[in-house]
């Protein structure tokens, strides 16, 4: 009941934001009408690395590894997959990582790329190129690759938003404008990028992301994690006092079939022992909430990665995920886009945004197509606040602004000579939405019609035809009236000066046509 009354007052406080930011209820109608007009897909929820990479790296291995040199497990994929691996000794050695560096890993149909991916906790990335794998240190793997994104901009992307969207949210330390070695630029429909490889599927993920957008999708990461969040919100029952945290750790792996376990390299960096004590008696809970409590006792946490539930110290799990959120029918223009940025970083996490010294990030690289780098909790609480706020939409009663409603009335003043203006003040209530004028004594008629004089205008005589100058009167109508009757209004006051055509001279004797004209017309047959 807390977290849904929480996630109420969230959702309101955000509505209250955009009020603030100048929009949502003063245009509400409208925002209504963009969320009803455009539909949101469901699919894909992930752009899985698995459709990423080549055929090759696909394949699923189900092997243990406990403590066994990289020189060896190098070895054992290419005995195994029947593909070429190298180790970049140099490469390692300089990066301090060891060829004899362990590797501990219990795989169970696990595709080799994800494997490989894994690596990169001891410090080894790697790269594929023509059948060949190799393992090097993260530094050393930069690359260039061209990508052809002529249909992004066909669909109206522009280079001058979509590059700033890419390197503020992928892998943004990385780039040449934070210091890194990464660049990326656009000539033509080719954008050319200069990456490490993991971050370069990450570009892939990005640019799919956009061709496909969904609600909510996460770029570059493995649907089988949809598995683990499954076995997360299973309820079960947790029992140990004084056990080592490694056998806690086993046992509800062992017990949920989950893959779950210890960062122990991280745990290494900052010193803490896999074996401190954990006394936990705890019933019927999601397991989510058992490792919550478990991992908070000792300033840890956990995360997901590459098909793994990682227990590791709470500095370590701070590394944002990405995803791209479709608010099309939320965001008309990119000054809605702004609205709704400033709404949800004031509401989800205020503190872990970049806009106040944290690290997640808000960046469009078009209207309406939101990415966002944050951390997991933290991306479920955007997902729940926009999806209240389009609740809310579509729940609350449509308001129009009175200032644009055609239903409301509004006060209009039309300056006429006076003597037609004086005609015009008995005629007209006869003539336009003649049961709109509160004479007519009509339930709801509030029309009315008040004649004020103005101030005479000179007019200009012509001496060669013996017309003089003289003061001509002018009095104003004040009509108050619907808003939609002022056309009529307008329309009804141009026709009563112009008339429906202006007649030309010797015209004049046109008004005897209907004899004259039906006499000559008798004769035609």
């Amino acid at each position: 009941m807390w977290k849904s009354n929480r996630t109420g007052m969230i959702c309101w406080a955000l509505i209250a934001v955009l009020l603030q930011e100048g929009w949502l209820f003063s245009e509400r109608g409208e925002a209504q009408e963009l969320a009803a007009s455009v539909s949101i897909a469901d699919e894909p929820k992930y752009i899985d690395p698995i459709t990423l990479v080549p055929e090759p790296l696909r394949a699923k291995l189900t092997h243990t590894f406990q403590e066994t040199p990289l020189t060896e497990v190098a070895a054992w994929i290419q005995s195994q997959m029947g593909m070429n691996v190298v180790l970049d000794e140099r490469a390692l050695e300089e990066a301090g990582v060891l060829v004899g560096e362990p590797v501990t890993e219990s795989l169970v149909e696990v595709p080799l790329y994800q494997f490989l991916d894994r690596l990169e906790r001891i410090g080894v990335d790697w790269k594929f190129e023509e059948g060949l794998v190799t393992l090097l240190s993260q530094k050393s793997s930069l690359r260039n690759v061209q990508y052809n994104i002529g249909d992004l901009l066909d669909l109206e992307f522009k280079s001058a938003d979509l590059i700033p969207a890419l390197t503020s949210t992928v892998e943004p330390d990385s780039w040449d404008a934070a210091g890194g070695l990464g660049t990326a630029a656009v000539l033509g429909d080719v954008l050319f990028v200069r990456q490490f490889p993991r971050s370069h599927r990450k570009v892939v993920a990005f640019l799919e992301a956009l061709r496909r957008p969904a609600r909510r999708i996460w770029i570059d990461e493995p649907r089988a994690h949809e598995q683990l969040i499954e076995i997360l919100n299973r309820k079960a029952s947790a029992q140990f006092q004084g056990a080592q945290l490694s056998q806690v750790i086993q046992s509800l792996a062992d017990q949920h079939k989950l893959n779950l376990r210890l960062d122990r390299v991280a745990l290494r960096k900052v010193r803490i022992s896999e074996r401190i004590p954990v006394t936990i008696d705890i019933r019927d809970q999601p397991i989510r909430t058992i490792l919550q409590i478990i991992t908070s006792q000792h300033q840890l946490v956990w995360f997901h990665r590459d098909g793994v539930l990682w227990i590791t110290p709470q500095d370590e799990a701070a590394v944002p995920k990405l995803a791209l959120f479709d608010v099309r029918d939320l965001c008309r223009d990119i000054n809605d886009c702004r609205s709704l940025q400033a709404a949800i970083e004031q509401q989800a996490s205020p503190e872990s945004w970049s806009s106040v010294g944290g690290n997640a990030i808000i960046s469009f690289p078009k209207s309406g197509f939101m990415v966002v780098s944050q951390t997991e909790p933290n991306m479920d609480e955007v997902l729940t606040l926009l999806e209240n706020y389009r609740s809310a939409l579509k729940n609350s009663k449509r308001r129009i602004s009175p200032e644009i409603d055609p239903e409301g009335y509004e006060t209009k003043y039309y300056r006429l000579p006076t003597p037609i203006a004086d005609d015009l003040q008995d005629l007209l209530p006869k003539l336009v939405a003649k049961e709109s004028w509160a004479k007519t004594q009509k339930e709801g008629a509030r029309g009315t019609i008040e004649m004020c004089r103005s101030r005479s205008e000179l007019r200009t005589g012509d001496a060669s035809r013996s017309i003089p100058s003289e003061l001509e009167s002018y009095s104003v109508l004040i009509i108050h009236q619907k808003r939609k009757v002022h056309p009529e209004i307008s329309a009804l006051l141009q026709k009563i000066l112009d008339g429906d055509m202006v007649l030309s001279p010797g015209t004049a004797g046109m008004g005897g046509m209907g004899g004259g004209g039906g006499a000559a017309m008798g004769g035609m047959f």
